[in-house]
This record gives structure tokens, sequence and C-alpha cells, in this order.
């Protein structure tokens, strides 16, 4: 299926489960990985690997992925199902990726928002101050936008950006962009504006 989409110059294949068989010395661009179990150290070890050499990483993952912990702890730059790949689905999750966002099937966001909410930090009191700014920012971060989208839609730099960010997840008490989004949408910090 990767082959046949335009954007694919090169398709390598090979089992993780097999470390030895692993392409070595090649870089990705991006790396495909289909793994049904999440423990198992194999695939972690060539994410790891590829992840830190700079690679970003599409995982199919089973319907069944039990393990949110697992998920959430495996080197990750956007998910699928593996039963509902389809060549436009690759196409659209390798493309999203391209350019910054992640790739997430409703059902996997859902269990962490669901998460998000159920382990949310105190919020401090100073969150409902934020500025107009900051709002818009939170806006567009809530709506899955990467730093670079957020600034062409703001007309402000990436740098502008990453300052915003930054204040904003500092003023919710959040370590990381997915559990502002969650805290802005708890809060009903989202619906005021």
């Amino acid at each position: 299926m990767l082959s046949s989409l335009d954007s694919v110059t090169e398709v390598n294949t090979f089992v993780a489960a097999y470390p030895d068989h692993v392409p070595c010395g090649r870089p990705y661009d991006i790396l495909v990985l289909a793994c049904e179990d999440l423990a198992a150290t194999g695939p972690y070890q060539v994410a790891d690997a590829a992840f830190s050499q700079g690679a970003k990483i599409l995982l199919l993952l089973g319907r069944r992925c039990e393990s949110l912990d697992a998920v959430t702890r495996f080197p990750s730059n956007g998910f699928l199902i593996q039963d509902d790949v389809t060549e436009d689905a690759l196409a659209q999750a390798l493309s999203r990726i391209d350019s910054g966002e992640i790739p997430m099937p409703a059902m996997l966001a859902n269990r962490l928002l669901e998460r998000a909410r159920g382990t949310t930090p105190q919020v401090r009191a100073d969150c409902t101050k934020l500025t107009p700014r900051e709002r818009e920012t939170l806006i567009l971060l809530a709506e899955g936008l990467s730093n670079k989208q957020i600034a062409r839609r703001m007309l402000i730099s990436q740098h502008g950006v990453k300052r915003l960010v930054a204040n904003i997840l500092a003023k919710l008490n959040c370590s990381n962009r997915t559990l502002a989004a969650a805290v802005a949408i708890k809060q009903g910090l989202l619906e005021e504006v």
C-alpha cells in the first residue's frame, strides 16, 4: 500500500521481532510500524532507535489495544487502527505527520481525554487569567494544530507561538499540549471565547 502512494519514494520492509533483520545505517523519514503487542521489546527498540535519529513514527495499533500506558510510552508521532488502514487513510496520516500534526483515531483520543479528565492536576487560580492571545492560541491548540499552523493562522512567528503555548501550559499547570486541551475543555475555558 505504501508503494502506491505518490508521496512515498522508497519502502523498506522488515520484522521488528528480529532486530538482526532491521536495515541499519539508513535514516528513515517516517517509520510505519504495525504492532499488536506494545509490550514486546523488539518493536519498541526499533521505534526508539528510529525516533532518536529524528524519524517520525506512525504506529498501527490493533483494535483491541488495551494498555493505554503502553501506547503513551511508545515513541510515536501518530496512530492508526490497523484494521481501518486504507490507502487514503494512510496517505492522510503520513501527510498530517509530515506537517507536524498527530493523527489519532477517535477511540484513542477519547480514552486519553478520559484519563486526563480523571487525573487532571489542580488548576491554579490564575488559569482564567489567560490573555486574549493566549485564549486564541489555546483554541487552536485544542483543535490539534501544530505551532507552525498556529503561527500561520495568527500571523505571528513560530517563536511567538512557542512562548504563548509555554505560558498556557504554565498557567494551566499542564505538562503537555494534550493535557492543556483536556483541562481547557473540563474548565470550560474554550466555551468562554
